[in-house]
C-alpha cells in the first residue's frame, strides 16, 4: 500500500514518543526533551527506523503552523498594541545586539560581512515553538519575563520577512540590487497587510455562515482551512509557513469565534506539533557530532552566552534588573525553528559551506536541548546572582532613599501591576498608609508622577524591604508574577518581622506549601480560586450558609481538606425532610456590629407581609430565641433564620441590607 510506509512511520515514532516522553515525566522532564530524544535514536542517524523522513517533516511543518496559528489566537491586535513597548523596544534591542555580536565575532575570525550578518540572522532567531511550550507547562507564560520573552519572539518572528528579503542582496551585493531588496521588502509588507485584511473582513463573515448550519465537525474544518490555507498562501508569496498561520490567528482572535476556534484546534496542534520536536532529532548526525564534539561544544556555548548577554540587555533596556535578564536571557538562549528556513536558504544561494551548515545545525539542536533544562535553571541563576550582587546598586538606594520615610503599622505592596495598581488605589481611597515596591523604572517613574508613594528596587533584597519598613509594617502583600523571587521575598520579610502578616500571590497550587514553609501566612493560588468560586456559588444555590461556606473555604486555603469534608452543616436536621417542603428553605442573616438594623423591632421589617419569608428563630450568644415576637428587638451580632422559598429569601435579604444601610431615623 501507498501510505504504509508514513503510516508505518507515524506508528514507530507515536509509539516511541509516547514511551520515551512517559519516561522523561516520571524523571520530572520536559517532554519536549522525550519527543528530540526520539527523534535521535528512530532518525536516519540513529536507528534508522523511518523511512520517509521528508514526510514527517512536512507534518512537522503543519504541526509548527497549528501552534503558530493558536498563539496568534491568544495574541489579538489589541494584545498587540497593549505590548507594543515589550515588543518593539526589547525585540529591536536583542536583534540589533544579537546582529552586532555575530557581525564582530565572525569579523575577528576572518569572515566578511556579509557573512557576519547572515549568522547573525541566524542566532538572533529563538525557537518560539519550544519557549512557549515550555512557559505553558510552568505556567508561566502571564509572569513578567513570560511576557517580555513573548514580546521578544513576536518581533522575532516578525522579523523574519526582512531577513528573507535581504537573503539575496547577501548572496550577490552590489547597488543595483538595491532595487530589488526595496521591491522583496515591499512585496512581503504587501502580503502581510493582504493577509490581515483578508483575515479581518473574509473569514469572520464566512466563519458566522457556518455556525449558523450548527455543525461542529463543518466548523473544526473551517478553522482547519483557514490556518493552514493562510500559512500555505503566505508561503507561496515568500514568507513562512508558521509567520502566515500566526498572523491569520491573530486577525481571527478579534472574532467572536476566537475561543472556540483554539478549542477545536488544540488536539490537531499537539498531535503535528510533537512531530515538530521529533523532526528537530532527526538532524542530528552522530558521526559528524562525535568528529567535532570540542567545537561543537565551543560554538553552543558561544550562542547560549551571547544569547544570554542580550536577552539581559533587552531586559535591561526596559528598565527591569538584571536578575530577571538573567532568566530571560537563559530562556532564549536556544536557535529558533525559523532558522533553519534561513539556514535552507542560504545554502542555495551560495552563503554557507556544507561543513558549516552541519556544524550550525547541530549546535542549534544542542541548543534547542538544552532549553528545557535551562528555562528550569533560570530562577536558581536569577537567584544566585543576586545573592552575589546582593542587589545594593546605587539606583535603587537613591530611588529608596527618596520615599522610605519612616512608617508604621502600614501596608508593603510589592509589585505595581494590575493587580497592584487595583490595590494600592483601594489603599489610597480607605486612606490607609501604604507603601509600593516595584522593579521596572518606567513604572516607578508613572506611578510617582500620579502622587503614588513607590519605590525603586527588588521585593527579595533584604535591604528594600528594611527601606520600606517591613520591620515595623502591619501587612505585606506580594503582588508579583515572578515566582523567581517569591519564596526569598518572603523569607526575608519574615525574618525582619515575626509578626508581619504576609499575602502571596502564586501561580501553581504545587507551590503554596513552599511559600507557607518560606513564612507566608496567606496564599492565594490562582489555579484553584476559579474553583473555589464555583463551589462557593452551588453550595449558596443548595442554602448552605454563607458562615459554613466561609468557614470551608478557609479550610481549603488552609490545606485542611480533612477539616472541610467534617464541617456540620447547621440547619440539616431541615434537609433530611427536605422532600416534604419542596419549596422552601432557610438561610442565616447576620446582623453586623454597628448596622442600621440594630435597636429595630422585628415587625419594623415587615418580611412577611412584602417578601413572603418569616424570621423562624433569633440567634443571640448562643441562645436560640424559637418564634420572636414581632416587638422583639434586633441587636448587633444577632443571627436571623429566615424561612421562605429561594426567591422569597432573596427579596428578604434586600430588605435587611436596604434596612442595614439606612439610619435610625
Amino acid at each position: 500500500m501507498e501510505h504504509g510506509g508514513i503510516l508505518r512511520d507515524l506508528i514507530i515514532l507515536y509509539g516511541m514518543g509516547m514511551l520515551i516522553a512517559f519516561l522523561m515525566r516520571k524523571a520530572r522532564q520536559p517532554t519536549i526533551v522525550g519527543y528530540l530524544v526520539t527523534g535521535v535514536v528512530a532518525g536516519p542517524h540513529g536507528l534508522r527506523l523511518i523511512a520517509d523522513t521528508t514526510a514527517v517533516e512536512t507534518l512537522a511543518e503543519v504541526g509548527v503552523a497549528l501552534l503558530l496559528f493558536t498563539i496568534g489566537l491568544e495574541m489579538s491586535l489589541g494584545t498587540l498594541a497593549r505590548m507594543r513597548r515589550v515588543v518593539l523596544v526589547a525585540g529591536s534591542v536583542q536583534l540589533a545586539a544579537t546582529l552586532a555580536l555575530c557581525a564582530v565575532a565572525l569579523l575577528v575570525a576572518g569572515f566578511d560581512a556579509r557573512q557576519g550578518l547572515f549568522w547573525g540572522f541566524l542566532v538572533a532567531a529563538s525557537s518560539t515553538a519550544i519557549v512557549i511550550k515550555m512557559l505553558h507547562e510552568r505556567m508561566e507564560l502571564e509572569t513578567t519575563h513570560g511576557r517580555v520573552m513573548l514580546g521578544i519572539l513576536i518581533f522575532q518572528d516578525l522579523c523574519v520577512i526582512p531577513m528573507m528579503a535581504l537573503l539575496p542582496a547577501l548572496a550577490a551585493p552590489g547597488t543595483e540590487r538595491a532595487l530589488e531588496i526595496l521591491v522583496a521588502l515591499g512585496k512581503s509588507l504587501g502580503v502581510v497587510g493582504g493577509i490581515l485584511l483578508l483575515g479581518r473582513y473574509l473569514f469572520p463573515p464566512l466563519l458566522r455562515a457556518i455556525v449558523m448550519v450548527r455543525s461542529r465537525e463543518l466548523f473544526v474544518i473551517a478553522a482547519i482551512f483557514f490556518a493552514l490555507g493562510t500559512a500555505f498562501g503566505a508561503s507561496q508569496m515568500g514568507l513562512s509557513l508558521a509567520l502566515g498561520a500566526f498572523l491569520a490567528g491573530m486577525v481571527l482572535s478579534e472574532s467572536e469565534y476566537g475561543h472556540q476556534i483554539e478549542a477545536d484546534i488544540l488536539p490537531f496542534r499537539d498531535l503535528f506539533n510533537s512531530l515538530f520536536f521529533i523532526a528537530v532529532g532527526m538532524l542530528i548526525q552522530f558521526r559528524f557530532v562525535a568528529e567535532h564534539a570540542a567545537a561543537l561544544a565551543a560554538i553552543t556555548a558561544a550562542i547560549v552566552a551571547g544569547k544570554l548577554l542580550t536577552g539581559g540587555l533587552a531586559v535591561g533596556a526596559l528598565g527591569y534588573p538584571a536578575r530577571l535578564g538573567v532568566v530571560v536571557g537563559m530562556g532564549l538562549a536556544q536557535v529558533g525553528e525559523f532558522s533553519f528556513v534561513l539556514l535552507r536558504e542560504g545554502s542555495k544561494l551560495g552563503l554557507v559551506r556544507e561543513e558549516q551548515y552541519q556544524m550550525f545545525l547541530a549546535a542549534a539542536v544542542l541548543t534547542m536541548m538544552a532549553t528545557p533544562a535551562l528555562i528550569a535553571l533560570g530562577p536558581r541563576a536569577s537567584q544566585a546572582l543576586a545573592a552575589w550582587r546582593g542587589i545594593t546598586l546605587e539606583q535603587e538606594q537613591a530611588a529608596t532613599e527618596a520615599v522610605a520615610e519612616r512608617m508604621t503599622d502600614h501596608v508593603i505592596l510589592c509589585g505595581y501591576g494590575m493587580n497592584g495598581r487595583r490595590l494600592a488605589r483601594l489603599l489610597r481611597e480607605n486612606q490607609l498608609p501604604h507603601v509600593v515596591v516595584e522593579m521596572s523604572a518606567a513604572l516607578v517613574k508613572k506611578a510617582r508622577e500620579d502622587g503614588e508613594n513607590i519605590l525603586f528596587g527588588d521585593a527579595s533584597n533584604r535591604e528594600i524591604l528594611e527601606h520600606a519598613g517591613a520591620g515595623h509594617a502591619r501587612v505585606i502583600v506580594f503582588a508579583l508574577s515572578d515566582p523567581t523571587v517569591l519564596a526569598r521575598a518572603i523569607s526575608h520579610a519574615r525574618h525582619l518581622n515575626a509578626d508581619l502578616h504576609i499575602i502571596a500571590r502564586t501561580k501553581r497550587l504545587e507551590e503554596a506549601l513552599d511559600l507557607r514553609g518560606a513564612g507566608a501566612s496567606d496564599v492565594i493560588a490562582e489555579e484553584i480560586e476559579a474553583w473555589m468560586e464555583i463551589v462557593v456559588r452551588v453550595l449558596r444555590l443548595y442554602g448552605t450558609p454563607r458562615e459554613v461556606v466561609a468557614q470551608q473555604m478557609a479550610a481549603l486555603r488552609s490545606g485542611d481538606y480533612e477539616m472541610a469534608r467534617i464541617l456540620t452543616v447547621p440547619g440539616q436536621p431541615l434537609k433530611q425532610i427536605a422532600h416534604l417542603l419542596p419549596h422552601v428553605d432557610a438561610e442565616l442573616y447576620i446582623v453586623a456590629p454597628g448596622s442600621a438594623l440594630a435597636g429595630k423591632e422585628l415587625r419594623e421589617l415587615d418580611l412577611r407581609a412584602r417578601t413572603g419569608a418569616w424570621v423562624l428563630a433569633v440567634v443571640r450568644h448562643e441562645e436560640v430565641i424559637q418564634n420572636p415576637a414581632p416587638t422583639l428587638r434586633i441587636e448587633g451580632a444577632d443571627q436571623l433564620l429566615v424561612i421562605g422559598s429561594r426567591g422569597q429569601l432573596g427579596e428578604a435579604f434586600e430588605v435587611m441590607e436596604e434596612k442595614s444601610a439606612t439610619s435610625g431615623e
